[in-house]
Order: structure tokens, then C-alpha cells, then sequence
């Protein structure tokens, strides 16, 4: 058998070097998950290539081999998953919880009040088949003593917490066109981060209680929730999702 050249040899060692991973890479996973972690304290949307930059020090080539690891130990060992969110081109994320939702009684009082609207916002829009222009959502809230323009005595700023939201992808604002109107409309709907968290057979149970109502008065969400198609119902009356005031 003939001896490997030298330059045989050298090529052979480099496309070792690039297929295999260094010897140890447990530093950069751990890395990983903690620049994961941080970036996500706020609930914050997190940039893939700010991942890259902190924990990989910017070697983005790293990312996708060690990525599948890092999942794992972020859901085995934090309970959380990280979900894909559209950003104007960017590779975005956020982490989301996969642990049972607490009971809000259990939270300190300033995520109490801040949930509390939240679940408000959430349950309106849900109610409303999942899209409402952003206007008609303060009407509404204003009927329950709560007005974008000044401060409330429990939730505080109204109009920031909102911006929050958005920010924490719990809501989505978009711009949709409306009939009879030549400029675009804002509409907000749930996020990502509200279709991953957010129990909608919980939602529609607790605003049905609150308007004292059977939660299959309305159809469309009761189908939803339920998880079964239009022709295996049977339901007393119509989707009354419109008379949520």
C-alpha cells in the first residue's frame, strides 16, 4: 500500500479540523445559556446574532452545531423553549415558558397588576376572534375605568404597559386595511409569546364567568378550544363573539 503524500496528509488533517468540533465545546453551550437567559430577564425579544456575539464571541459559524444542545438543556433543565418570531428579516427569538402557569395570586404585587391587564387586553381580543383595531380596545377599556391618557390607580401607565407587551411579543401590532377607508388601520392581535403561554380554554372560561355566560354561547372560540372541527359540534345558537362590550 502506498504511503500518503504530504500534501494527501495536510488535507486530510484540515477537513478533519472543520468536520469535527474541538475537543471541548461544553464552555460555549454553557455560554449559551446563560447570554440566553439574560438577554430573555425582560421577556425581551433576543437577537440570533446577539447570541452569537456574547457567548460565540462572534463566530456565527458555531451557532447551528451547538444550538441543539443548548435546546435541550434550556427545556430539561429551565422548563423553556425557544420559538422563532418574525422580526423585519432579523433572526429573532424568545423563551418561552413550558411550566404551568402560576395562579396570578402567587405573583408579587407588581406583575399582579401588570397581568392583570394583560389577561384584560388578551381576553377582550380573544373574545373579539383574535384581531381588534387598537382603537376599539381602549373604547373598551375606557368603559372599565381604565383610559390610555392617564394614570391608573392599579395598573399605573396603561399606554407603556401596552408598549411592553408588544415588546415582550405577548401582542402584535400590525397595520390591515378596512373598508371604506383609504389609509391602513392599527389592529393588535395575541403574539407568539401569548399563543405559546396562554391557555385559550382558560381564556374563554374566565371571560364567559365574568360575563356570566356558556362558553360554547361562543362558537368560534369554543370550537377552538376544544380542538374539534365545525361539523363535530352541535351548540345552541350563534358565535355571539360580537357582543363583548
Amino acid at each position: 500500500m502506498s504511503r500518503p503524500t504530504q500534501s494527501q496528509s495536510q488535507r486530510s488533517e484540515a477537513e478533519r479540523s472543520i468536520s469535527s468540533p474541538p475537543a471541548d465545546e461544553s464552555h460555549l453551550v454553557r455560554n449559551m445559556v446563560k447570554t440566553i437567559l439574560n438577554l430573555s430577564v425582560n421577556k425581551s425579544i433576543i437577537k440570533r446574532s446577539d447570541i452569537s456575539h456574547i457567548a460565540l464571541k462572534g463566530d456565527a459559524r458555531l451557532y447551528n452545531r451547538i444550538i441543539p444542545e443548548v435546546i435541550d438543556i434550556l427545556r430539561e433543565v429551565y422548563g423553556y423553549k425557544l420559538v422563532d418570531v418574525d422580526s423585519k428579516g432579523q433572526k429573532t427569538m424568545i423563551l418561552c415558558s413550558t411550566v404551568e402557569t402560576s395562579s396570578i395570586a402567587e405573583l408579587n404585587e407588581n406583575y399582579r397588576r401588570r397581568y392583570t391587564l394583560l389577561g384584560i387586553m388578551l381576553g377582550y381580543i380573544y373574545m373579539k376572534n383574535g384581531t381588534v383595531p387598537e382603537s376599539m380596545l381602549w373604547d373598551f377599556l375606557r368603559t372599565i375605568g381604565i383610559d390610555g391618557q392617564q394614570e391608573h390607580a392599579y395598573f399605573g401607565e396603561p399606554k407603556k404597559l401596552l408598549e411592553v407587551f408588544i415588546k415582550q411579543a405577548y401582542l402584535m401590532r400590525l397595520k390591515q386595511s378596512m373598508e371604506g377607508m383609504n389609509e391602513e388601520s392599527i389592529f393588535l392581535s395575541w403574539g407568539v409569546r401569548a399563543n405559546q403561554e396562554v391557555s385559550k380554554k382558560e381564556m374563554l372560561e374566565s371571560m364567559c364567568k365574568l360575563m356570566n355566560r356558556k362558553p360554547s354561547d361562543f362558537k368560534t372560540q369554543y370550537i377552538e378550544t376544544q380542538g374539534m372541527g365545525e361539523d363535530n359540534m352541535s351548540v345552541d345558537g350563534e358565535d355571539e363573539s360580537e357582543d363583548v362590550e
